[in-house]
């Protein structure tokens, strides 16, 4: 019978496997933030209400208000020098709303997280990051004046982790 494999070549294996194995556990751990924190948020506001602050944290702002129709308006505001939003929300409808903004600093005008769409029973994720490292993912949900048994009110809330 023919040998397949040297000892050297099971020791360049054993060593392959090993290798790998400690690159993917590095991998993984950079990924987790030690200091990350979660929250929720809930804004239940009547029709052309007050504009209320729902997140602030690691330089993301983001507002929610009623406009006179009772439906929600949503905008995200930053005070860092320069980063990145990028949002995906989906309606009731089924249809994708694509909000990206590359250029996102504290002198932008506010990226507006709500539809136009005439939908206003949607669900979205923005995910928030500045050159500081910070990371911001906010998932969310918004409804207009027929949410909670039909009290005339629209809604925004979801949670936040942030790094």
């Amino acid at each position: 019978m023919k040998r397949i494999m040297g000892t050297r070549g099971i020791a360049a294996l054993i060593l392959s496997v090993g290798g790998l194995a400690v690159l993917g556990g590095a991998t993984s751990s950079a990924a987790a933030s030690p200091g990350a924190v979660t929250r929720t948020f809930s804004f239940v506001g009547k029709a052309n209400g007050h504009t209320v602050t729902v997140v602030n944290i690691d330089s993301l702002l983001i507002n929610a208000r009623c406009d006179g129709r009772g439906f929600p308006v949503v905008f995200g505001f930053t005070s860092a020098n320069a980063s990145d939003l990028f949002a995906h929300v989906f309606d009731a409808f089924g249809r994708v709303h694509i909000i990206k903004n590359t250029s996102f600093t504290k002198h932008s005008r506010g990226v507006q997280l709500s539809t136009s769409s005439g939908d206003f029973d949607a669900t979205g994720v923005a995910v928030f990051e500045a050159t500081t490292g910070k990371v911001v993912t906010v998932n969310y949900g918004f409804d207009n004046s027929t949410t909670l048994n039909k009290q005339n009110v629209c809604t925004v809330f979801g949670s936040v982790v942030a790094s």
